[in-house]
């Protein structure tokens, strides 16, 4: 015991920052990640997310390492630039460098055998959290902050409420917080006159492993330059001009080095279907629970909404008062703290930081450094804390006590919150045991026992609201996870084994009937599979595409899922291309026009119960990949047109501007049906009221039947519901309040207590769904709230396709989901016959396809006999990375069909050539050659400049 009293005494724990920091660091994380993400193994689950992590990380991780390997393998191979498995087609560098590109430590990959990725995934997402750490240390020991200090500090910024929100959903979004602190490290040695190399290559690295994030650190390390420089350097004599120049010099290198990825992936984001929004989704301000949720949120990893997360160490609580007294020793904190205190209040902060669109608070990660190095401050500055310190701490237990406990819901009883309140407490005890030793007794000071202390109760508090964020005991967000070892079989029965029963000997592309796999119908996993699909999940999708959805009132339409399934419509199913179609067998009535059944398959799934059975069927009148079109209608008059119409229309006519053809004129077969309009009543009341312009919903129960006047025409047809102009405004407090009231369920007092303090606060949503149902389908269209940030669009029309049938069908029955009144223009309901003049001329489109197409490596080549003067379409999502040349001699390609490649081609046989090349990609290769010329020249002068320094 005397021998281990010794050791304890001999330890420096205010030394400053050594590779022993460095040391003590790595064993506490791995106790502390043992002790949160044990739970997931001891659960059988795995870091792989049921959502985004199955449909888009892995499979695109995955086949990032297939990529690596074939590049080994054959070094000299032309790279692949595009896929036609990404979507119907889509840029690698665009669609895969906002996740894998440009992130080193999904390079990684390669050291892992291929049937080892889940492995892979978990341990690259461990590796990046413990370099969050490191990155901490390194920028804390450019600052006057002691060994266990920095430690402590380090452990805070890791096991952050952000990260443990996002590291086992969203792992890249991990890197930025290695990068923050690395960037901000780079900037001090600039301004202290040290080697600006550093700081090119990691401005190299921010810009190429993701400009999501890029653009929002370039913000935050502008804002820590400027603060820095007027706090702190300029006191030193720092001229502002030259240090102005200098690290412009230096970020403008960075940014020419990155270029070979940057302005590739620049260029398809601008081109995608995210690059318009509304502002902020058109918010000034977040609801009343939002706010109120703070306080909370600063303790646990409970979101405010919104992706604001902080969830920081009880310790952090003293961090604010501290820096609030201290602001002018430590002003970098002060200002980086206001500030983002200040813009988490606001929805134009967070709109500006997600690239001028939603309020989304992704950028709260960077809350946690200055919070961060305030526990690292405090700690090693303790000795120098006064009684009005130990006073406003304790004002600020108070505070805290009173914001987060109460909450939103003004809910005293918050099992969540207890634990780190109670530690809260338990670290004011012993910062105030300290200072009365050190004020009043001066006898010894135990600053072993005093630092130990404090890191155990830390480290207890972590692995609390780690495990209560995962535990089923707690917030339960583990459950989301999928089962351990259960992806690669997932994958294999993506499709039900149907995708073995399809040929894959010419060109194809496949579907599902919505609904088919619920959130994972759009799943990215096809790429593993080698199954060309029209859906896809990517954060950047074809913009043209997502224009022609758009148009066409795709009701499955959003930013990053502008297909779907196309809500199964036959016209637009078959002009993208659709070859087969994948359906369970319950699904009979959502398969369009001309889809025949061609065979069937059987499995045991794994995440479903029994047997599932899947119907393959094949379409007859799909369109080719390339086809002449005679006929064209100009943009002008296709436009004047109703979506119905418009699908009606690309079925007749390549929509394209060319004067050397002419329209084909056609009687429109699309019937518009009347009907009379009935409202089943609900425990003897009406639950909506329906008049010429407007439909009040005072029931979720409610059914507006529209009985058809004329069902013969239902035939043989699509049957369409279809409201424009629609504006939703849902009932306010009182008006919810009431009709809750009205209902048993809140006869007495406590009920209605409870009513109103889950609802006082909350800003009522703008969302609802509206489902239309026939005799063979039912099919939902949903209008999301403004809160929902990148998935919020507003949804002023919804055309809804009510299935094919060969039977007569009587009514359309809907339901709307929110509670208050619809305003609208009109609704109609439209039968789109089908017979066989439509597979007439779908047929004639097919025997005008191209022949002899061949694909190699970024390269389409075909043979094509114009009878006449025509327009060649494709079904090849249109961006200005394909050249094309006709009979040896390249040619201009135009758009055609709103979202696809074609040019104008005069009679005779031709020999087409397509060639595709990344947008941009040559510009940025030859800007990251000048920039690494110049990165070469700066290094060299500053290594000349320093020798000859040494030499004076």
């Amino acid at each position: 015991m005397e021998e281990v009293r010794k050791k304890w005494k001999k330890i420096q724990w205010d030394n400053e920052i050594t590779y022993k920091t460095f040391l003590t660091y790595s064993v506490l994380f791995i106790i502390v990640t043992i002790s949160i993400y044990l739970l997931f193994w001891l659960r059988g689950y795995s870091f792989i997310w049921s959502h985004d992590g199955f449909n888009q990380h892995y499979p695109i991780l995955k086949e990032f390492r297939n990529m690596l390997v074939e590049v080994f393998k054959h070094p000299t191979q032309i790279p692949e630039l595009w896929s036609w498995q990404i979507g119907m087609g889509g840029d690698v560098i665009g669609s895969f460098g906002y996740y894998v590109l440009g992130d080193i430590f999904a390079y990684l990959v390669v050291l892992f055998p291929a049937d080892q990725m889940e492995l892979a995934y978990t341990s690259l997402i461990l590796l990046r959290l413990f370099c969050v750490g490191i990155a901490f240390l390194a920028f804390a020991k450019s600052f006057k902050i002691n060994h266990i200090a920095a430690v402590t500090g380090s452990l805070v910024y890791v096991f952050s409420g952000y990260l443990f929100m996002s590291a086992t959903r969203h792992p890249f979004f991990i890197t930025p917080m290695i990068l923050l602190p690395l960037l901000c490290l780079c900037v001090e040695r600039v301004l202290q006159k040290k080697s600006p190399v550093p700081l090119m290559l990691v401005i190299c690295w921010t810009l190429v492993s993701n400009f999501y994030f890029a653009y929002m650190l370039a913000i935050m390390v502008c804002v820590y330059t400027v603060i820095r420089y007027f706090t702190h350097y300029k006191n030193k004599g720092l001229p502002l001009l030259g240090t102005i120049s200098r690290l412009a010099i230096y970020a403008i290198t960075g940014f020419l080095m990155a270029c070979i990825l940057f302005l590739p992936n620049l260029i398809a984001f601008l081109g995608s279907s995210r690059a318009n929004g509304e502002f902020a989704n058109g918010l000034w301000f977040y609801d009343l629970s939002y706010y109120l949720s703070l306080g909370k949120m600063f303790l646990t990893t409970e979101s405010a909404g919104y992706w604001a997360n902080l969830g920081f160490a009880a310790i952090a609580v003293f961090v604010l008062p501290f820096i609030l007294r201290y602001r002018k020793k430590y002003p970098v904190v002060f200002f980086s703290l206001l500030f983002g205190f200040v813009m988490m209040l606001f929805p134009f902060f967070g709109a500006l930081f997600n690239g001028l669109s939603s309020p989304s608070n992704r950028w709260m990660f960077a809350i946690a450094l200055p919070i961060s190095m305030g526990v690292a401050f405090l700690l090693t500055d303790y000795k120098s804390l006064t009684k009005k310190d130990m006073r406003n701490f304790l004002i600020t237990i108070v505070i805290f006590l009173c914001v987060s406990w109460w909450g939103p819901n003004f809910n005293i009883y918050q099992p969540i919150l207890l634990v780190p309140l109670v530690l809260m407490i338990l670290t004011f005890i012993v910062f105030l045991l300290q200072y009365i030793n050190l004020t009043y007794i001066k006898k010894k000071a135990y600053n072993g026992l005093f630092y130990f202390l404090i890191i155990t109760l830390v480290c207890v508090n972590l692995a609390y609201i780690g495990n209560y964020s995962f535990s089923k005991y707690g917030s339960n967000k583990a459950k989301g996870q999928l089962n351990s070892g259960m992806v690669e079989r997932k994958i294999t029965e993506l499709y039900g084994g149907a995708d073995k029963k399809i040929d894959k000997s010419s060109f194809y592309r496949t579907s599902l009937s919505s609904g088919y796999n619920s959130f994972y119908d759009n799943s990215d996993a096809n790429i593993l599979l080698d199954v060309n699909t029209v859906n896809s999940f990517y954060s950047i999708t074809n913009g043209a595409v997502a224009d022609l959805a758009a148009e066409l009132d795709n009701s499955q339409f959003r930013m990053t899922l502008p297909l779907g399934q196309m809500d199964n419509r036959t016209i637009f199913s078959n002009i993208l291309g659709t070859t087969y179609l994948f359906a369970r067998d319950d699904q009979a009535g959502r398969i369009p026009f001309g889809f025949k059944k061609i065979d069937s398959v059987e499995m045991q799934r794994v995440d479903k119960p029994g047997v599932s059975h899947t119907d393959v069927y094949e379409s007859e009148n799909s369109v080719p990949l390339m086809y002449m079109n005679y006929h064209t209608q100009d943009r002008k008059s296709y436009e004047k047109l109703t979506p119905l119409e418009k699908e009606e229309a690309l079925s007749y006519n390549a929509i394209i501007d060319n004067d050397s053809t002419s329209k084909r004129e056609y009687k429109s077969t699309i019937k518009e049906l009347e009907f009379d309009t009935s409202i089943a009543k609900v425990n003897g009341k009406a639950p909506a009221e329906i008049s010429k312009d407007q439909i009040e919903v005072s029931n979720k129960s409610n059914e507006i039947t529209f009985k058809l006047k004329n069902p013969e025409y239902t035939k043989n047809a699509e049957l369409y519901f279809y409201i424009d102009g629609l504006k939703f405004t849902p009932y306010n407090f009182k008006q919810r309040k009431d009709i809750a009231f009205a209902d048993d369920k809140y006869k007495t007092k406590d009920m209605r207590y409870d009513y109103y303090r889950n609802n006082l606060t909350k800003t009522i949503k703008g969302d609802y769904t509206l489902t239309a149902k026939t005799a063979n389908r039912v099919v939902s269209a949903s209008q999301v709230d403004k809160s929902e940030l990148s998935g919020y669009f507003n949804r002023d029309n919804m055309l809804l396709n009510g299935g094919y049938s060969e039977d007569e069908r009587k009514q359309i029955a809907i339901n709307l989901s929110g509670l208050g009144t619809y305003d609208y223009d009109n609704i109609k309901i439209y039968a789109v016959p089908f017979d066989d003049s439509y597979t007439k001329r779908m047929q004639e489109l097919k025997q005008q396809a191209a022949t002899d197409l061949t694909f190699d490596t970024n390269k389409v080549s075909a043979k094509v006999n114009a009878t006449e003067d025509g327009v060649l379409v494709t079904t090849i999502p249109y961006t200005k990375g394909w050249k094309v040349k006709v009979d040896g001699k390249e040619v201009e390609t135009e758009k055609v069909n709103t979202g696809f490649i074609g040019l104008p081609l005069n009679k005779g046989e031709h020999t087409i050539e397509m060639n595709y090349e990344t947008p941009m990609l040559k510009a940025g290769m030859l800007a990251s050659g000048v920039g690494v010329i110049i990165f070469a020249g700066i290094s060299i002068l500053y290594v000349r400049r320093k020798r000859k320094n040494k030499t004076l």
